[in-house]
C-alpha cells in the first residue's frame, strides 16, 4: 500500500489507486511531480506511466503496488552495486619492472617524489618521497658509523693508539694496554670503554637517520588537512575524505548542475505580458544596486491608482486561487523558503511582491461545509490538456481562473486583456494576428530561457446546468489575462566564481536536465559559454552545446548488424530526445556500452553544455575525460587553441562533478571528486560522495578548489623546509665524521633540531590560511612531482649557504670579525666553539622557515613584487608568528641554561657572539633575493613549463606502451589501459 509520505523501498507496478504523484527528483533531478496511473494490462500501449521504483516519494494520493524488483534487483540496489563494483575496481598490475641495468635499478630504488602509476595521489607520492630520504638517511648514517668506528678502530688498535709508544714497565699497569711478547710492544686491548665509545658512535648514526627521516611528514600532511577540512565547513564544504580535498586542487575541470548550483533554486517570474504592456525585471547594474522585480515594476506601470489597484486584484486572484494549497512561499531569516511546485511558488512570490497577503486573499473565498480550501469547484491539472482551473464565487455569478501552457491556453481563449479602464477589464479578440503576436512573445521567453506559462479567466452568470462536473466546455472561450516569463535566476556569485575558474585553468561545464535553449541560455548567462563561442546568428558553434541523446549517440560504438530497437535517440527537426527504432549499442563483457575515444575525443574539448543530460550521459562524460589522452596529441590541441582559444591541459584530466540524485551516485563515485549537494542531495548521493556541498553553491565548489591548492601548497613549504634541514645536517654529520671522528651537533642537540624541523614547522607552515593568488595560476597536474623546479633550486640554495657558514664555524672560528675575544677553534662538546656552531645551525634553519613560506612561480616572481617579500601576510597566521616566537624564546633558554645537560659552554654565549649568530641567521633572508633573482635570470622555463616537463616524459611513450585506446574500446577497458602503460615522471 502506498500513501502519502511513504519512501518506496522497492520497484514495482500499480495495480490500484488514484490520483497518486511520485517525486522522482532523487532519480532524475526533475522537480515536476510524476502522475501514475494503474496498469490496465492486456498489451493495450497507452501513454500511463504505472511504473514505481524504489527511492521515490509518494507526494499526492494512495494506491496498492505490485512488487517485481527488490534489494538489489531493484533500481535503487543496481545503483548501490554499480558504486560497490566501482569501489572493489582494482588498478593495474606493476609487476612489469624493467631491466635497464644499474640506472634502472637507481631510479627503481630513489624516485623522489615524482609521480607513480597513479600520479595524481599526492599521499602515494608523498610515501615514495619519503622512503627516498629515508633510504639516503640509513646510507649516511651506516657510512658515518663505518668511518668512525674504522677510523677509531685503525687508529686505537692497529696503530696501537696511545698503548704503542709505551715501554713494557708503563704498558702492564695500563688497564686498556697489555704487553705482548710475541712482538715486543704494548698493544691495545678492548675495555668497557671502548665499548661506550663504540655505542656512541652508534648513536650517533642513529640520530643522523632519526633526523633524515621525515617523521614530520604525516604530521605536516594530518595538519594541513585537518585544518583545511575544519575551515572548509565555514565555506560551506563538508569533507568526507581528507585526500579529497588536495585532489580538488588539481581539478582541471567541473561537471555542474544548474538547478540549485548554478542557480538560486527559487523559479522567479522575469517578464510579463499583462494587459497589453511588457514588463520586465530589471537587474541592478552594480553589487550596490537593487534589482527592481517584476511586482514593483508592474505597480509603477499604471499612472491610475483604480487601475493599478484593479490589476493587481484580478492578477493576484487568478494566481493565489488557482494553486494548489500546499505551495506556498515562507519568509525566513535564510530568505524566501519554497513549499510545493515550483513554478506556483514563482507566481505567489510575484503576489508577494504585489504586496497582496495571500492568506487573506484565500480565506476570503472560502466556503462553508466545503471540501475545498476555497471555490467552488476544482480542475486538476491534465497532462492531456496541460492545465488547471479553478472556479470561484464572484460578484453575482462565478469566475473560473484557470493557468497551463501557452499552446494549450491560447487554443482554449477567444479574446485577450488589452487594458482597464478604472477597475472595469477591456478586452480584444484574439485574432490570428494577435496570436502570432503572442506566440512571438513566447518564442522570445523561450530564447531567454525562460519557461512560459499563460494565465486567462471566464466569467459565468450562473451554474451550467450541467453542474461544474459533467461539463467539458468549462475552459473554452476564456480570456487571456497575461503571460508570464519564469526562471530560476542564478546567483549572484556564479559569473566571477567561474571567470575565477577559467582563470585557474579549470574548465566549467553544466550537464541539466533542461532543455537546450534554456541550457544554452543559463550558460551564457554565467560564463561557461563565452561570446566567441556562438556563431553569427547567435547559436553556440557545433559542439559546444548539445543534448545528453545526442551525445549518448556520437560517443558510443553501435552494432549495425544487430536488430534496431527503440531506444532514445536525438531528432534535430525538434532539437531534443525522442523514443525510436535505432541501432543497438556496442556492449562489452560487463555489459556496459563501448566508447569510442576517437570519436569521444573530437566532442569533449569543446563541450561546454550538456541538456536534457540523464545520470549515465554524465557518467559517460566524466569516466571519458578521465582516461582522455588528447592532450598527447600535439596538432589537435594547438588547432583547439587557435580556433576557439580552448587551452588542453598537458596532462590527464581531473575531473569534479556535483550531483544530488541516486542516479548521479555512479558519476559522483568515479569523478576524481565527488560533490553531493547538501541541501536536496538524496542518502545515496551523499554516501557516494567526496565532499558535500552544505549551501548547493557552485561559489563553494571555487572555494574547494582553493582549499585544495592550499594545501598542496603548504606540505610542499613544509618539503621545502625539512629537505633544506635534511641535506645540512646529513652533510655536516658526514664531514664531522671524517674530520673530527663524530657529529659537530650531538643526540639531544639533533633531536632539538628534530623537533624544530618536524613537529614545530608543521605546526607552522601547515596551518597558512588560502589566498585568492591559489587561482591565479594553473593546476598541478596528475603527473607533477612533488618537488617543483623553484623549490629544488631554493633547496639546493639554501643549503649551499647554510652548509658554507657552518663549514666556516666548524673549521676556522677563529677568523670570524667583531669578536672579542675571537671564538678558539676548540672542536669538543661542551666548548664556545661548538656551542656557536649549534646555535648558528638552529637560527638558520628558524630564519629558513620564513622563506618557506612562499612558493613563488617564476611568472610570479617575474611580475609581481609582493612575492618577493617573505613577510608579506605573516600576521595572518597566529599560528606561525607563535611557533616562531616560542622557537627562538625556546632557544636562548637552552643556549643560556642548558649548559653540560645538552653538551653546551656553561654560562652560554656572550651578546657578541648571539649577534653574530642572529645576523647570519637573518642573512639567509637576503639569500632568498639573490636566489630568486638567479631563478628570474637563469631558469627559463615558465611556470606553465613546469607542467610541460610532464608532456615531455610522457612524449617519451614508445607506441607499444602508449597502445593507442581502440575505438572498441570500453570505458573499464581504457582505465586499466592507463594505469599499466603511465611513466615515471622526470
Amino acid at each position: 500500500r502506498l500513501a502519502v509520505g511513504d519512501i518506496v523501498p522497492v520497484d514495482g507496478i500499480l495495480i490500484d489507486g488514484s490520483g497518486l504523484k511520485m517525486d522522482e527528483s532523487a532519480l532524475t533531478g526533475e522537480s515536476d511531480l510524476i502522475n501514475k496511473a494503474v496498469y490496465t494490462g492486456g498489451g493495450k500501449e497507452s501513454k500511463a506511466d504505472p511504473f514505481i521504483v524504489s527511492g521515490t516519494n509518494v507526494m499526492q494520493g494512495s494506491g496498492k503496488m505490485l512488487v517485481v524488483a527488490v534489494g538489489c534487483n531493484s533500481m535503487q540496489g543496481r545503483i548501490l552495486a554499480r558504486i560497490r563494483e566501482q569501489e572493489t575496481e582494482g588498478g593495474g598490475d606493476d609487476d612489469n619492472e624493467e631491466n635497464g641495468g644499474f640506472l634502472s635499478t637507481l631510479r627503481s630504488f630513489f624516485s623522489f617524489g615524482s609521480a607513480d602509476v597513479e600520479g595524481a595521489d599526492l599521499m602515494k607520492k608523498l610515501d615514495v618521497l619519503a622512503m627516498d630520504i629515508g633510504k639516503i638517511g640509513l646510507l649516511v648514517a651506516f657510512l658515518v658509523f663505518l668511518v668512525m668506528f674504522t677510523t677509531w678502530l685503525n687508529s686505537q688498535f692497529f696503530k696501537g693508539g696511545d698503548c704503542a709508544a709505551l715501554v713494557e714497565d708503563d704498558c702492564i699497569p695500563h688497564a686498556a694496554c697489555a704487553w705482548s711478547h710475541s712482538s715486543g710492544s704494548c698493544v691495545r686491548t678492548w675495555t668497557a670503554e671502548d665499548i661506550s665509545t663504540v655505542l656512541d658512535y652508534f648513536i650517533t648514526a642513529v640520530t643522523i637517520l632519526v633526523v633524515a627521516v621525515p617523521e614530520g611528514l604525516p604530521l605536516a600532511v594530518t595538519l594541513a588537512l585537518a585544518v583545511s577540512v575544519r575551515r572548509m565547513i565555514k565555506d560551506s564544504n563538508q569533507v568526507k575524505h581528507m585526500d579529497s580535498c588536495e585532489t580538488m586542487g588539481s581539478a582541471t575541470t567541473i561537471c555542474s548542475d544548474k538547478t540549485g548550483t548554478l542557480t538560486e533554486n527559487k523559479m522567479t517570474a522575469m517578464r510579463a505580458f499583462l494587459a497589453g504592456k511588457e514588463h520586465e525585471h530589471i537587474v541592478g547594474k552594480t553589487s550596490g544596486e537593487e534589482d527592481m522585480n517584476l511586482g514593483k515594476i508592474i505597480l509603477e506601470s499604471s499612472t491610475s491608482s483604480d487601475e493599478t489597484k484593479a490589476l493587481v486584484e484580478l492578477l493576484s486572484e487568478a494566481i493565489l486561487l488557482n494553486c494548489a494549497p500546499t505551495s506556498k512561499v515562507n519568509s525566513t531569516e535564510a530568505g524566501l523558503v519554497y513549499e510545493g511546485n515550483a513554478t506556483e511558488c514563482a507566481l505567489i512570490k510575484l503576489t508577494q511582491q504585489l504586496k497582496v497577503d495571500g492568506e487573506s486573499l484565500r480565506q476570503s473565498f472560502k466556503k462553508p461545509n466545503s471540501v475545498l480550501d476555497w471555490g467552488e469547484h476544482s480542475i486538476p491539472f491534465s497532462s492531456e490538456k496541460k492545465r488547471m482551473s479553478w472556479i470561484v464565487e464572484k460578484g453575482d455569478g462565478f469566475r473560473m481562473y484557470s493557468k497551463g501552457a501557452p499552446k494549450a491556453m491560447f487554443g482554449s481563449s477567444t479574446s485577450f486583456l488589452s487594458g482597464l479602464s478604472g477597475s472595469v477589464t477591456e478586452t480584444k479578440p484574439l485574432t490570428p494576428a494577435e496570436l502570432k503576436a503572442f506566440n512571438e512573445q513566447i518564442e522570445s521567453y523561450q530564447n531567454s530561457g525562460l519557461r512560459s506559462l499563460a494565465v486567462a479567466f471566464r466569467d459565468f452568470d450562473s451554474v451550467p446546468k450541467d453542474g461544474w462536473n459533467n461539463n467539458k466546455d468549462l475552459e473554452t472561450n476564456m480570456t487571456l489575462l497575461a503571460v508570464f516569463g519564469i526562471e530560476d535566476p542564478l546567483r549572484p556569485s556564479v559569473p566571477g566564481a567561474i571567470e575565477d575558474c577559467r582563470k585557474a585553468g579549470i574548465d566549467v561545464r553544466m550537464c541539466t536536465g533542461d532543455a537546450l535553449s534554456t541550457a544554452v541560455s543559463i550558460g551564457k548567462g554565467c560564463g561557461i559559454l563565452r561570446s566567441t563561442d556562438f556563431d553569427k546568428d547567435g547559436n553556440p558553434k557545433e559542439g559546444f552545446a548539445m543534448t545528453g541523446a545526442e551525445f549518448d549517440d556520437r560517443v558510443h560504438l553501435k552494432d549495425d548488424k544487430a536488430p534496431h530497437v527503440v531506444r532514445r535517440v536525438f531528432d534535430p527537426e525538434i532539437n531534443d530526445a525522442v523514443d525510436k527504432l535505432a541501432p543497438q549499442f556496442l556492449l562489452d563483457e560487463k555489459g556496459n556500452k563501448k566508447l569510442d575515444m576517437e570519436a569521444f575525443d573530437k566532442l569533449w574539448p569543446t563541450l561546454r553544455v550538456l541538456a536534457r543530460c540523464q545520470p549515465e550521459d554524465k557518467l559517460t562524460l566524466v569516466k571519458g575525460m578521465r582516461k582522455s589522452q588528447l592532450f598527447m596529441d600535439e596538432t589537435r590541441c594547438r588547432s583547439l587553441d587557435k580556433e576557439h582559444n580552448i587551452k588542453i591541459f598537458p596532462d590527464y584530466q581531473v575531473v569534479a562533478v556535483t550531483g544530488d540524485g541516486t542516479n548521479d551516485a555512479p558519476a559522483l563515485k568515479s569523478a576524481d571528486v565527488g560533490f553531493a549537494m547538501g541541501i536536496v542531495g538524496t542518502e545515496t548521493a551523499k554516501q557516494a560522495c567526496d565532499i558535500i556541498l552544505l549551501d548547493d553553491n557552485f561559489s563553494s565548489i571555487v572555494k574547494a578548489a582553493m582549499w585544495g591548492r592550499n594545501v598542496f601548497d603548504s606540505i610542499s613549504k613544509f618539503l621545502q623546509f625539512q629537505l633544506t634541514v635534511n641535506v645540512v645536517a646529513i652533510t655536516l654529520a658526514v664531514v664531522g665524521a671524517f674530520a673530527y671522528s663524530e657529529s659537530p651537533l650531538t643526540a639531544v642537540q639533533m633531536l632539538w633540531v628534530n623537533m624544530i624541523m618536524d613537529s614545530l614547522a608543521s605546526l607552522a607552515l601547515a596551518t597558512e590560511l588560502p589566498t585568492k593568488e591559489l587561482l591565479d595560476r594553473m593546476p598541478y597536474g596528475r603527473r607533477r612531482p612533488v618537488i617543483s623546479k623553484v623549490m629544488q633550486a631554493n633547496i639546493i640554495g639554501h643549503s649551499l649557504y647554510q652548509i658554507g657558514v657552518l663549514l666556516w664555524v666548524l673549521f676556522a672560528p677563529q677568523t670570524i670579525p667583531f669578536l672579542d675575544p675571537p671564538i678558539t677553534h676548540d672542536p669538543t662538546q661542551g666548548s664556545v666553539h661548538w656551542s656557536v656552531f649549534f646555535n648558528v645551525f638552529v637560527l638558520l634553519q628558524l630564519f629558513n622557515e620564513f622563506n618557506s613560506r612562499r612558493l613563488p612561480t617564476i611568472e610570479k616572481l617575474r611580475s609581481t613584487a609582493s612575492e618577493w617579500n617573505v613577510f608579506n601576510g605573516v600576521c595572518s597566521n597566529p599560528v606561525f608568528v607563535a611557533v616562531m616566537v616560542s622557537t627562538f624564546l625556546a632557544q636562548i633558554f637552552i643556549v643560556q641554561y642548558g649548559g653540560l645537560a645538552v653538551n653546551l659552554v656553561h654560562g652560554g654565549l656572550t651578546r657578541d657572539q648571539w649577534l653574530f649568530c642572529v645576523v647570519v641567521g637573518m642573512f639567509g633572508l637576503v639569500w632568498q633575493l639573490i636566489i630568486n633573482f638567479l631563478i628570474v635570470r637563469l631558469m627559463k622555463s615558465s611556470s606553465e613549463e613546469e607542467t610541460n616537463s610532464i608532456e615531455q616524459s610522457i612524449r617519451k611513450m614508445s607506441t607499444s606502451s602508449l597502445g593507442d585506446v581502440k575505438d572498441d574500446t570500453s570505458i573499464d577497458d581504457a582505465e586499466s589501459h592507463r594505469e599499466k602503460s603511465l611513466p615515471q615522471a622526470n
